[in-house]
């Protein structure tokens, strides 16, 4: 075996696409070259989609966990100074309100690979909005 001093390509360990969460061994797509751990697309339309998550991302995340933090603050507050307002559920609104249009609530690209970013986006929109329609709920109930 000859040295040729240039690093040899490593097996590629199949694994789930970002996007749709099917497995591939395939790097043709990936949204992170090189990076300690590349995140792989399966075709152009579904890297398209992924890019455009990533920039959707970069753009609203530091927004969105500012806007959480103040309805989070806001929440513990009125829950500990009002006990008795219906509008005390008004911040609990806002928090499912605000995860169902921003679904951004995942640190790490990683962490949306194991069922795909598309059923984690619906996940998480759909269990923001149970949040806000039960603190709707909650404030017409009184």
């Amino acid at each position: 075996m000859k040295n040729t001093g240039k690093k040899e390509k490593e097996a590629v360990q199949p694994e789930k696409y970002l996007w749709c969460a099917k497995m591939t061994d395939s790097r043709d797509y990936i949204i992170n070259p090189e990076a300690r751990h590349e995140l792989p697309c399966c075709c152009e339309a579904c890297f398209d989609q992924v890019k455009a998550f990533v920039e959707r991302d970069k753009r609203f995340r530091m927004p969105f966990y500012l806007a959480l933090a103040v309805l989070v603050v806001a929440n513990l507050f009125f829950f500990g100074l009002l006990p008795d307002v219906r509008w005390r559920y008004l911040p609990m609104l806002g928090i499912g309100v605000l995860a169902a249009v921003f679904p951004y609530v995942f640190a790490s690209y990683e962490r949306y690979q194991a069922i795909g970013l598309r059923r984690t986006t619906v996940i998480v929109r759909v269990l923001a909005s149970a949040v806000a329609v039960f603190a709707a709920v909650l404030i017409v109930v009184g």
